[in-house]
C-alpha cells in the first residue's frame, strides 16, 4: 500500500493517486452507466430519439422535449433605459415592483440634485429578480416611467452546469474511496499520503460547489439592469418613415423643431446676456459720441484757421477774374 501511494504522490500530487487504476476504471464505468441510464451524454441531458430493434430512430414525445427544455440552465438578462417626469415615484415604483416579484436590489445608485437646481437626476439599478417571474415583471416595468431602450439577452450554460456537476460527483466519489482507505490504513506513511490526497480532493470539491452555487444563483435570479434619468419634456418616440408622405412630414416636422430649437436658444441668449449685451451697448455709445465731439471740434478749428474776406476784397478779387 506504501508503495502504491508513494507512486501516486509521484504523479502530480493529485488526489486520485490514492486510488488504483482498477478503482478509477470501476468509477469511470459506474458514471458512464449512470449517465446512460439517466439520458446523458456527456453530463447533459440527450433529446435524440432512442433506437428501435431494427435501428430506426424515433421521435421524441411531447413529454422527452418539454423535460429536456426544462433541465436547460439559461440566464437571462434585461436592460432598460427609461426617462420619468417624477423621479422620486419612479424610484419608489422600482423598489416596490422588486419587492413584489420578491426579488432583491444587488447595487443601486443616485446622481444629481433635482430640477429646482437645475442638475437633473439619474440612478442605477441592478436588480435580481426570480426567473419565473420575469415575463412578470417585464409587464409592469412600462409602470416605472417611459421606456426608451429594452434590450435582453440567454446565456445557454448547460454544457457547463452538467459537466461541473459530473466533476463533483466523481470527485465525491473519490473522497469516500480515500476515506475509506484512511481508515484501514496502519503505516504512518500511508495516512500521510492519504491525508494530502484527500485535502487536494476537498478543495477541488469546494471550488466546484462554488461554481455550482453561482451558476444556480445567476439561473434562478435573472439580472435586470434598469437607467433611470429624470427629464422636464418627454421623450417624443417617432417610428421609422417608410413611405414618400411619411418621410417629407418627418423631415417638416425635424426642420421645425431646429427652427424652434434654434429660435429658443437665440431669445435664451439675448435675454440671459442682456447684462453684458447692455454694458457693451453703453460702451459703444460712448465711443461714437467722443468720436462725433472730437470731428466737431477739428471741424471748428479748421473753419477759424481759414482767412476771412471782406465784401471790398471779394469785389476786387471779382473784377480782377
Amino acid at each position: 500500500m506504501t508503495a502504491y501511494i508513494l507512486g501516486g504522490c509521484a504523479s502530480q500530487g493529485k488526489s486520485t493517486a490514492a486510488v488504483s487504476a482498477a478503482g478509477q476504471k470501476s468509477v469511470a464505468m459506474d458514471t458512464q452507466a449512470a449517465n446512460e441510464a439517466a439520458g446523458i451524454d456527456g453530463g447533459q441531458p440527450s433529446v435524440a430519439g432512442k433506437k428501435t430493434a431494427n435501428g430506426a430512430n424515433n421521435a421524441p414525445t411531447a413529454g422527452e422535449i418539454a423535460a429536456a427544455s426544462s433541465s436547460q440552465k439559461i440566464i437571462e438578462r434585461l436592460s432598460y433605459q427609461i426617462e420619468t417626469l417624477k423621479f422620486d415615484d419612479s424610484v419608489q415604483k422600482v423598489q416596490s415592483l422588486c419587492t413584489e416579484m420578491n426579488g432583491y436590489v444587488q447595487e443601486s445608485g443616485v446622481t444629481g440634485s433635482g430640477i429646482e437646481k437645475q442638475n437633473l437626476r439619474s440612478a442605477n439599478f441592478v436588480l435580481r429578480i426570480p426567473q419565473e417571474k420575469l415575463s412578470q415583471f417585464k409587464n409592469s416595468a412600462g409602470s416605472i416611467g417611459s421606456i426608451l431602450n429594452l434590450s435582453s439577452s440567454s446565456e445557454n450554460i448547460s454544457e457547463s452546469y452538467y459537466d461541473t456537476e459530473a466533476r463533483l460527483k466523481s470527485l465525491r466519489t473519490q473522497q469516500e474511496r480515500l476515506m475509506a482507505l484512511l481508515q484501514k490504513s496502519g503505516s504512518l506513511t500511508d495516512i500521510i499520503a492519504l491525508e494530502k490526497a484527500l485535502a487536494d480532493v476537498n478543495y477541488q470539491i469546494e471550488q466546484y460547489t462554488g461554481t455550482l452555487r453561482q451558476y444556480d444563483s445567476l439561473i434562478n435570479y435573472s439580472t435586470v439592469s434598469i437607467q433611470l434619468n429624470e427629464v422636464v419634456k418627454p421623450t417624443e418616440l417617432e417610428k421609422t418613415p417608410v413611405t414618400l408622405g411619411e418621410k417629407i412630414s418627418s423631415q417638416f416636422k425635424s426642420s421645425l423643431r431646429a427652427l424652434g430649437g434654434f429660435g429658443e436658444g437665440l431669445l435664451i441668449f439675448v435675454i440671459g446676456g442682456a447684462p453684458v449685451i447692455l454694458f457693451l451697448a453703453v460702451i459703444a455709445a460712448a465711443v461714437v459720441f467722443v468720436l462725433h465731439k472730437r470731428k466737431r471740434r477739428f471741424q471748428k478749428a479748421a473753419q477759424k484757421a481759414q482767412p476771412v474776406f471782406t465784401q471790398e476784397q471779394k469785389e476786387e478779387s471779382s473784377r480782377d477774374k
